[in-house]
């Protein structure tokens, strides 16, 4: 177990990983998913918010950083048309699941139910990414999500006291993060420019 001020750094590292992929989407190399990198960044609010008012304090500025960023990318997402990725109707009856997932823990006023429903969201809005870095993995970053996970990995183990209010989101995040860098990195050493 690390000490807990290693939080602070885990996000910091993780936030790397989200700054890289902006700069692979100003660039043009990489192409968010504009459904999936919203609700990306919005939910995580809805959970630093659960996790403020059970009083979770370094862990959850890791939740922070893990929105403020995707919704930085969908902004610059705009500013070159080769950072476009076409939405499909399952990524908008996905969104909708998403959001269902979001009224239901604003009904509950209940913390843990909230970051259950917030994670399932989160899980349902990152689909289409998974299924686009397993379908066409050069449209992904593999190295932005590979720091991101080693960042939030470092979160991890700066977790004191194991509680489902600590612990879901942040090993959500690393498994989620290396999930994809692992299926956008499959084939290939590195990007074509």
């Amino acid at each position: 177990m690390l000490p807990e001020s290693f939080a602070i750094l885990g996000a910091i590292i993780g936030s790397l990983g989200g700054f890289y992929y902006l700069f692979e989407t100003l660039a043009g190399r990489t192409q968010p998913n504009r459904i999936t990198w919203l609700l990306w960044g919005l939910f995580p609010m809805v959970i630093f918010v659960a996790q403020r008012a059970q009083g979770v304090q370094g862990l959850s500025w890791t939740t922070f950083a893990a929105g403020f960023l995707p919704l930085l990318i969908v902004g610059v997402s705009f500013f070159n048309p080769k950072a476009y990725w076409k939405s499909e109707p399952r990524d908008y009856y996905l969104m909708a699941a998403a959001v269902l997932g979001i009224i239901l823990w604003g009904l509950t006023h209940n913390p843990n139910l909230a970051l259950v429903f917030s994670l399932l969201a989160d899980v349902l809005a990152g689909i289409p990414t998974v299924l686009k870095a397993y379908r066409h993995p050069r449209s992904e970053s593999w190295i932005g999500f590979t720091i991101s996970a080693i960042g939030f990995g470092i979160s991890f183990l700066s977790i004191q006291v194991h509680s489902f209010g600590t612990t879901a989101f942040v090993a959500y995040l690393v498994i989620g993060n290396a999930s994809i860098a692992a299926l956008a990195s499959r084939g290939r050493g590195h990007r074509p420019t």
